[in-house]
């Protein structure tokens, strides 16, 4: 598994002395909005862009408020734009370690089990693998899980146990509004959003 990295490892830091994040990483835009959370024009932004093996030229965007703290990241491929669907039928371990960008504002759904993830006000972009986006899911199962016994409960954990080995065929599908997020393999298919995807992602037109 690739674990996330974390953009707000940059905060107060050059981003040319940040070893290991990419190569020839450059800030391009820094600026000011209202904050999402308290709504003060004290959020402030910067965006960074950087290479990445496989993955080309990515955008890096942090931001947090100074007033009431609220921090988001972001991270997506700067060439991929306008909404999209992105589907992988994952037969075995090779898809298992396809590498991925998940943008903040992205939802993924595995549709055998009905597993959704929807974008809130907290989320952030991320790149991780598909084994990484089934760990995801198997946490926040074993947390809504946890003390509970039914039935529903055990077929989802065992369902997600088998997945992560490689034992079972399934669907990942990524709906991503801003055309941020990226699968890096083979038989990845791209399509534009479907109803689905745009209740999914909350935009509706």
């Amino acid at each position: 598994m690739v674990e996330p990295f974390d953009p707000t490892s940059l905060e107060g830091r050059d981003p040319l002395e940040c070893g290991g994040v990419g190569r020839e990483i450059s800030k391009i835009a820094e600026y000011t909005i209202e904050c999402p959370y308290c709504g003060n024009p004290s959020f402030r932004v910067e965006e960074y862009v950087y290479e990445v093996p496989v993955f080309g030229r990515i955008l890096l965007s942090v931001g947090s408020c100074s007033l009431c703290g609220f921090k988001r990241r972001d991270v997506g491929v700067l060439e991929e734009k306008g909404p999209k669907k992105l589907v992988l039928r994952v037969r075995g371990e090779r898809e298992l370690r396809y590498l991925l960008v998940k943008s903040a504002r992205a939802a993924v759904l595995v549709p055998e089990v009905a597993l959704e993830y929807t974008p809130t006000l907290y989320s952030y972009g991320y790149i991780t693998t598909v084994e990484g986006i089934l760990y995801e899911f198997q946490q926040a199962a074993l947390v809504a899980c946890s003390g509970e016994q039914s039935q529903q409960c055990k077929d989802i954990l065992a369902w997600l146990e088998k997945a992560v080995n490689g034992e079972i065929e399934f669907t990942v599908i990524i709906c991503d509004y801003d055309g941020l997020s990226k699968i890096v393999g083979e038989g990845v298919i791209e399509v534009g959003l479907d109803e689905e995807c745009r209740a999914l992602t909350g935009y509706s037109t």
